[in-house]
């Protein structure tokens, strides 16, 4: 089960989004690529899991669709790169002693404060025992959300609109379908693993915008950003994004504030940066585009925080650059987000 449980993640997580990336967005950036794959293939997952949600249909039957489209279309995508056209690994500039070392440094604090979150933490409350009985529910009822995961009564659809719609629990019993792990141990134990380092990485490019020509002081930032994230968790429990990144990483909320906003943010900062014909501007589009789309996926809070910071930093970039053409593109990301926030609260 183990050996098999590795293929999987390796599978899901690595070798089908890029290929899906390779095909959908495109591109030479190996990160955008990748980023482009994952987060299409949430964006497929979400509208299978309304519609089986909406039908009472079977969860397999909903990962094998799901199974067979994404696999269908990373095999046009690894299809498309043993012809040449795939992302390039930049080599960049050898790395110096005090790069290294703290980069060693920065390993160290990442795989401790991932163990400490995985083994020595638990946080029950409301919000997480719904999210996490939500992923064994549907996996042993094989429905989509459609008993209570409470009291496990067979709801009408919707039954808690701003819950239903951002499906991200159920993507945890898709991996036990697909692994015969148990649901609560991936949401809980292993998708763990993946989502601290995530975080991490998407803060050291933030960090790499801003000191662009200085490994060194990006690295730094990170440690900085390491330290405080535990100095808040510590100090401000249960109102921090930091204290949700420690404590339960893996609930809708806390991958609002560490994953979904910061990487728009980054996505944001790089068609900033390109200029507007640039050759690499449309690739850094269609995961944004992804990315976006993603939010009805993961979390209610997102309904509100995509079309938010498209807003503000969009609107900036707007008006900083001039490209008004770009518009329509914003709107493309927020829409159905924004369709989501007025269906669930209005």
């Amino acid at each position: 089960m183990v050996i098999w449980a590795i293929i999987i993640f390796a599978m899901v997580f690595l070798v089908i989004p890029f290929g899906m990336g390779n095909l959908l967005v495109g591109g030479d950036n190996l990160f955008i690529t990748m980023i482009g794959g994952l987060f299409s293939g949430f964006c497929i997952f979400e509208i299978l899991a309304l519609i089986f949600h909406i039908a009472l249909g079977s969860l397999r039957l909903q990962v094998a669709l799901w199974s067979i489209i994404c696999v269908a279309i990373a095999l046009m995508g690894w299809r498309k790169a043993a012809q040449g056209e795939r992302p390039s690994v930049d080599k960049g500039i050898k790395w110096t002693r005090m790069e290294r070392v703290l980069l060693l440094v920065v390993v160290v604090l990442v795989v401790f404060q991932t163990l400490n979150t995985v083994l020595n933490v638990y946080y029950g409350n409301w919000d997480d025992e719904t999210y996490c009985g939500t992923a064994v529910t549907s996996w042993y009822t094989d429905t989509v959300d459609r008993y209570a995961p409470g009291f496990g009564v067979l709801q009408p659809a919707f039954y808690q609109m701003q819950y239903n719609i951002a499906c991200w629990p159920v993507y945890s019993s898709m991996l036990a379908v697909l692994t015969g792990v148990h649901p609560a141990i991936i949401f809980r134990t292993i998708l763990p693993l993946f989502e601290m380092p995530f975080t991490y990485y998407i803060v050291y490019r933030l960090a790499q915008s801003f000191w662009e020509n200085s490994r060194e002081k990006s690295l730094l930032t990170l440690i900085y950003f390491q330290i405080f994230t535990l100095l808040a968790a510590e100090h401000m429990p249960q109102t921090s994004g930091e204290w949700w990144l420690i404590v339960n990483c893996w609930t809708g909320k806390a991958l609002t504030t560490s994953i979904m906003a910061p990487l728009i943010l980054w996505l944001l900062i790089q068609v900033e940066e390109k200029k507007q014909y640039e050759v690499g501007i449309g690739p850094i589009w269609r995961a944004l585009v992804f990315v976006c789309w993603t939010g009805c996926f993961v979390s209610a809070s997102l309904f509100f925080l995509v079309p938010i910071e498209l807003a503000v930093w969009g609107g900036i970039y707007l008006l900083r650059t001039k490209r008004w053409r770009d518009f329509p593109k914003l709107v493309l990301c927020a829409g159905p987000t924004l369709i989501c926030a007025v269906v669930t609260f209005f």
